[in-house]
């Protein structure tokens, strides 16, 4: 259980900033607060790379009371569909994307079920990613 988490934003179809954006105020639901978003930058997509390129961002969220991973998947989940995502492809196009990087203050939460892993299983894979939390002291 943990009142922080490290969320990877994205999108790459449509308007891809406005989808970050919807992402970020449909996270700030049930009381949970975004605390610090790092800077937007454009990313190749990874696996299937015949489609536009990835917005991404990060940010950090405090609920107001620690939550069980599942909840913190739920709701990353609801955020993905309040704004426009539907299910394609592994790594398809995306209208809107939010992938629990870390869970606790300083992301040593671990979590590993058939739903979820924490860390992030690509998290090292990924230099733009780790840039990206070190804007934000992660």
């Amino acid at each position: 259980m943990t009142s922080v988490a490290w969320i990877l934003l994205g999108s790459n179809v449509g308007h891809r900033g406005r989808a970050l954006a919807c992402l970020r105020d449909a996270l700030q639901r049930d009381g949970v607060v975004v605390q610090a978003a790092s800077s937007e930058i454009l990313t190749r997509p990874v696996g299937v790379t015949a489609q536009q390129d990835f917005h991404n961002q990060v940010v950090r969220v405090r609920a107001p009371e620690p939550w069980p991973a599942e909840r913190w998947l739920a709701h990353c989940k609801a955020a993905e569909r309040h704004c426009g995502r539907r299910e394609t492809y592994r790594w398809g196009p995306r209208a809107a994307d939010a992938d629990i990087l870390l869970l606790g203050e300083h992301g040593e939460v671990r979590v590993d079920t058939p739903e979820l892993s924490v860390p992030h299983p690509q998290l090292d894979a990924r230099p733009f990613v780790q840039r990206l939390l070190r804007e934000l002291g992660g």
